[in-house]
């Protein structure tokens, strides 16, 4: 990972949201598995997507508990997102203002 952060986008680097908090699902390639990612389930929609997927057999699982240190990263890395947002954005979820064209 640290050899791609060159290769950044320079807007995910302000983005308040890095653990796509307002997703369905939220996923990402941290922690001790290098061949897993994390996903986090965030609505009902997003529960029966990766339960549909995982009944078909398009996927296998594995509890977040298996890699405790990836749960307690991406809860660090979403506290230091959320610092971005700005005074302006709408409450709930977070929304940046409307602006006219």
């Amino acid at each position: 990972m640290k050899e791609a952060h060159a290769y950044t986008r320079e807007g995910c680097t302000r983005c308040p949201d890095f653990a796509a908090e307002h997703a369905d699902l939220s996923t990402g390639g941290i922690g001790a598995f290098g061949d897993w990612t994390l996903v986090i389930v965030r609505t009902d929609l997003g529960r029966e997507l990766l339960s549909t997927m995982k009944e078909k057999g398009l996927i296998e699982t594995r509890p977040g508990d298996d890699d405790p240190g990836a749960v307690a990263l991406l809860h660090k890395l979403a506290r230091v997102s959320r610092k971005r947002w700005p005074e302006t954005a709408v409450p709930g979820p977070r929304r940046l203002p409307v602006t006219s064209a």
